[in-house]
């Protein structure tokens, strides 16, 4: 869905709208929140649907380090937590961004046969990948 899409402006923006705005006039802070949160999804996943566990996979595992940062008290455990977190997400970008080019020129190079992925690239992955708060 292009945000210049007659179904963009026509039907889901004012729908995220609407539904924002209501939730917040209840005082359900918490359900406008889980509102945009699924209307987010709806919107990355309507470019293709096979790629909403990745970025889901990717809240999760972000959120539980975050999370698991602010519980842990040693700086040794907290710098592992990190470091495996920040590997994950350049893993995720690596695979999809990366696989193809270092496995064409490794079958160049070496004239090895090594089949390619041919992956599309999910939608925003840089973006989730490396955006902070």
């Amino acid at each position: 869905m292009l945000f210049n899409s007659y179904i963009f402006i026509l039907f889901f923006f004012p729908l995220c709208i609407i539904g924002y705005f209501y939730l917040n006039a209840l005082n359900k802070n918490n359900y406008a929140q889980i509102f945009l949160l699924g209307m987010s999804l709806w919107f990355y996943g309507y470019f293709n649907i096979r790629y909403l566990p990745i970025i889901i996979c990717s809240i999760l595992l972000n959120y539980g380090t975050f999370l698991l940062l602010g519980y842990l008290q040693k700086q040794g455990a907290r710098k592992l937590v990190l470091s495996i977190s920040i590997l994950f997400n350049i893993g995720i970008l690596f695979y999809f961004k990366y696989y193809d080019f270092f496995i064409e020129n490794i079958n160049f190079l070496f004239h090895t046969d090594f089949t390619l992925q041919k992956l599309i690239l999910p939608l925003g992955i840089s973006f989730f990948s490396f955006q902070r708060k």
